[in-house]
């Protein structure tokens, strides 16, 4: 049975002193955190960490990571980030990224870049709903890939000064090994190699007051991205819904809501279809673990302050897939319920890296480790 609780007390021992950075990678705490400051105006312009934890997908963590801030082109404006990291596991996985977050013209270009690639060992349990824990299929999957996000308001800004409207790409180069000695009850997929090249639009209105650790307004984003063989060797679309609130609570405490649906039509491969990715939506399991054509999310969580650096937050999460609307209906919903602990990586720009773990449908142990908030 995986997420054992004896793993309770490594996972206790390794995660005390540890935090994670983007895609699973885990910086450790404050003390071994370095930071570099401007002398003239006290503007942070790095933040170095190491990467060491644990967790039931990746067991032990080994890198770095570091965060590279530019000073905003005006007074309250946001800062353009370049994130860089890589990192190793005890299961044999690699993983690398570059990803540069920036901001243009007084903020009327936007967007993110990532360039990633990984040498990745997991399990693919199947498709559906209800998956059986302890029933899956090794694999060991090499991917590089670019995607890319840049958005504007330019023309808009005058009638709807939130609203943004972008273009998505995405450069995906995949082949996956199935060949591990197996007796389950599930079949591997039939077609997983080859480029999953796509382009898309995206629109969204962002009126939140932070763009990492928000604590007033909202967030609404649209994306619709096409993937065919024109391009590469699938045709499918994803679709996403994606609605968040952030409001001020009791305590001095801030509350967060959020709402995914994702629909995929088409022939895409087991890995791009809709459901849980342990992170952010449905945080505690492997990627995947739950998936179809389509799913729906359901988050609220808690966060709050303490002192010095750090701050906690609590959370429920429930999701479901299904392959058709009346499945995704009909389908029973996984639950969660977790607690975590919060690292200021930056104060000014409200950037923490976080811990978390979280109780899988009162059954399970799942921890998760991440840089910026779930949702």
């Amino acid at each position: 049975m995986r997420f054992l609780t004896q793993k309770l007390l490594t996972l206790a021992a390794i995660a005390a002193p540890a935090f994670a950075e983007a895609e699973t990678a885990v910086p450790s705490l404050a003390d071994t955190a370095a930071t570099v400051s401007d002398s003239t105006d006290d503007f942070q312009r790095l933040s170095v960490v190491p990467i060491l934890g644990y967790t039931e997908e990746t067991q032990y963590q080994f890198g770095a990571m570091a965060i590279v801030f530019f000073k905003p082109e005006f007074e309250g404006g946001k800062a353009s980030e370049l994130d860089l990291s890589f990192y190793g596991t005890s299961r044999k996985q690699f993983t690398s990224s570059v990803s540069p977050k920036f901001y243009f013209l007084n903020e009327l270009i936007s967007g993110v870049v990532d360039l990633h690639y990984e040498d990745w060992v997991g399990n693919y349990f199947g498709q559906g709903n209800n998956p059986d824990i302890d029933d899956f299929y090794k694999f060991d999957r090499k991917t590089f890939y670019f995607t890319s996000l840049v958005k504007t308001n330019f023309g808009t800004k005058q009638w709807l000064k939130d609203f943004r409207y972008g273009m998505f790409f995405e450069f995906n180069k995949t082949n996956i090994d199935f060949n591990y000695h197996y007796h389950g009850n599930i079949e591997r997929p039939e077609k997983t190699n080859g480029w999953r090249n796509g382009i898309g639009y995206h629109l969204s209105i962002d009126a939140r007051d932070n763009t990492n650790w928000a604590r007033h307004g909202y967030l609404v984003q649209w994306g619709h991205y096409f993937y065919n063989k024109e391009m590469g060797d699938y045709d499918y679309t994803h679709q996403e819904l994606d609605v968040r609130g952030y409001t001020e609570f009791i305590w001095n405490t801030s509350m967060a809501y959020g709402f995914l649906w994702q629909r995929v039509d088409g022939n895409a491969p087991f890995d791009k279809l809709a459901g849980s990715d342990g992170l952010k939506r449905f945080r505690g399991v492997e990627k995947n673990y739950f998936y179809g054509n389509q799913a729906i999310f359901l988050q609220m969580e808690f966060r709050k302050k303490l002192f010095w650096r750090l701050a906690g937050d609590i959370f429920f999460e429930g999701g479901k897939t299904g392959d058709y609307f009346s499945d995704l209906m009909r389908n029973k919903w996984h639950k969660s319920i977790g607690f975590g602990g919060r690292f200021a990586l930056n104060q000014k720009e409200n950037l923490y890296a976080r811990c978390e773990f979280s109780w899988v449908d009162f059954k399970h142990l799942g921890m998760t480790m991440y840089v910026r908030d779930a949702f």
